[in-house]
């Protein structure tokens, strides 16, 4: 259920995506400027005023043979273009970072002139895909087949479309771009990558079997019903409710006596550094998306709040129709927010109890939010902070971030520039349990050098410790 939702875009002013039905329809046909044109013209009048004013023969037939170049150039031009048709087929999305996107394009000219070079694009925002060919076409019936793709590498919401088909005649006095069809809405979801269990409440409360347990079963305690949704499971439906409404409606359980999971994405304009096309924001989003993907098929109910260019703030559900909400809100949200990270946290407070695990996804600096981590790490909140170095993308330093997270026992993991995911949610800094996770040494980058040691005296005091409760 989402608690919250706002953007600064008008939702109702995108186009809706039409996917892979095939068109063929022409918006519009447009004569570019040629400097060659302008020049042939200009002569032509120079060669008629000296043909009229001294009666020079040739001058008079050169006049005469410019005009019926010209002439012959736009009837070929216009034939091209009136006889040229062409069908689209785009397949449908959503895709994630990394796909191949692909398109066909059929031309085809009924007859008339030949055209030895077309120009086709279809024109897209895409990062980095550029869908452009050259076609051929005969003198009689003909048609090309292109296949035009190319990979996306940047999560968001883009167009693709329209066609446009450039040629001219065999002067180049007359060239033109026809277009066929609009524009189609492309959603591109961030990559999802597999990353170990770092998180889970069977992680951080080491030897509470009961708890482990109920991270995997719905609360018993029905604290309301709302109206079925698309992914709710049949058993979840409220029967009594469905028979007085007359309309579905589904249990909203209790998530107080139940484990459940918090991601937060500080999408905050002051968190934000990039290098090329690498940034903190893409590699926030990956993480966010991946930690989303793995707990929800895990089937434990998971929530999730970002305040960017758009804010979603939804609570801790295992329906399909929320993940997908929470995915789609990823790839469009960009960071761009004014919404501090103690405000999110000021924000979720109440939804933070025993069995809630929060998953802290920021390149912040330091600042007050560490503080309220920790004094949600003591109430018994799991807090994990994936810290990713801003340093390392160009931007301000942020060490000092780490240094306050680790020293407030604040479960912490490092993330640079070019360092892997899983790698990363493998080295815990940090938190109460000592010993059981080792820091990676990343010289590449300087943000985290640190590892932990376990001295000869602790492990004696151990030692001693254990046997005197075995006697």
């Amino acid at each position: 259920m989402v608690r919250s939702s706002s953007s600064t875009q008008n939702q109702s002013d995108r186009p809706t995506p039409i996917g892979s039905e095939r068109r063929s329809s022409r918006a519009g046909r447009r004569f570019k400027r040629n400097p060659v044109l302008y020049g042939i013209i200009a002569v032509m009048i120079v060669e008629f005023l000296t043909g009229m004013a001294t009666g020079f023969d040739l001058s008079v037939r050169l006049y005469y043979a410019l005009a019926i170049l010209l002439l012959a150039g736009w009837l070929w031009a216009k034939s091209s273009s009136d006889q040229m048709t062409a069908e689209i087929q785009r397949p449908k999305g959503p895709y994630t970072v990394g796909d191949l996107i692909s398109e066909t394009v059929i031309l085809r000219s009924s007859g008339g002139t030949p055209k030895a070079w077309v120009e086709v694009e279809d024109e897209t925002d895409l990062p980095g895909v550029q869908f452009k060919q050259i076609a051929s076409l005969g003198l009689m019936v003909a048609f090309d087949h292109l296949q035009m793709s190319g990979t996306v590498s940047r999560r968001g919401e883009y167009t693709v479309g329209p066609l446009v088909a450039r040629t001219a005649d065999p002067f180049s006095l007359f060239p033109q771009e026809i277009q066929f069809g609009g524009h189609e809405t492309v959603l591109v979801y961030p990559k999802i990558v597999d990353i170990p269990d770092f998180a889970s409440p069977s992680i951080h409360l080491l030897g509470d079997n009961s708890r482990r347990q109920q991270a995997r079963v719905l609360s018993t305690d029905i604290a309301s019903v709302r109206e079925y949704e698309p992914g709710d499971s049949l058993g979840r439906i409220h029967w009594l409710s469905t028979a007085r409404t007359g309309e579905l409606m589904v249990k909203q359980f209790d998530q107080g006596s139940s484990s459940n999971m918090w991601v937060l994405f500080d999408q905050h304009s002051d968190s934000f550094a990039s290098i090329a096309d690498d940034s903190t924001d893409e590699v926030g989003a990956t993480v966010a998306a991946s930690v989303i993907d793995k707990y929800n098929q895990g089937s434990l109910p998971v929530g999730y709040a970002a305040h960017g260019s758009q804010s979603l703030v939804a609570v801790p559900e295992r329906s399909a129709h929320q993940r997908e909400q929470i995915m789609r809100h990823i790839a469009v949200s960009k960071p761009v927010g004014n919404v501090m990270i103690l405000e999110s946290l000021a924000e979720l407070e109440r939804d933070l109890g025993q069995n809630t695990s929060l998953v802290v996804i920021t390149a912040s600096s330091d600042g007050p939010w560490v503080e309220a981590l920790s004094g949600l790490a003591r109430r018994g909140v799991r807090v994990s902070t994936v810290l990713i170095d801003r340093g390392s993308y160009g931007g301000k330093p942020n060490r000092d971030a780490l240094d306050h997270l680790t020293d407030a026992g604040v479960s912490t993991y490092p993330l640079a520039r070019a360092d892997s995911i899983a790698s990363a949610l493998l080295s815990r800094l940090g938190g109460d349990e000592k010993g059981l996770w080792q820091a990676s040494v990343r010289a590449h980058s300087g943000f985290s050098e640190i590892s932990q040691v376990a001295s000869a005296d602790s492990v004696a005091d151990d030692t001693e410790q254990f046997q005197g409760g075995g006697q």
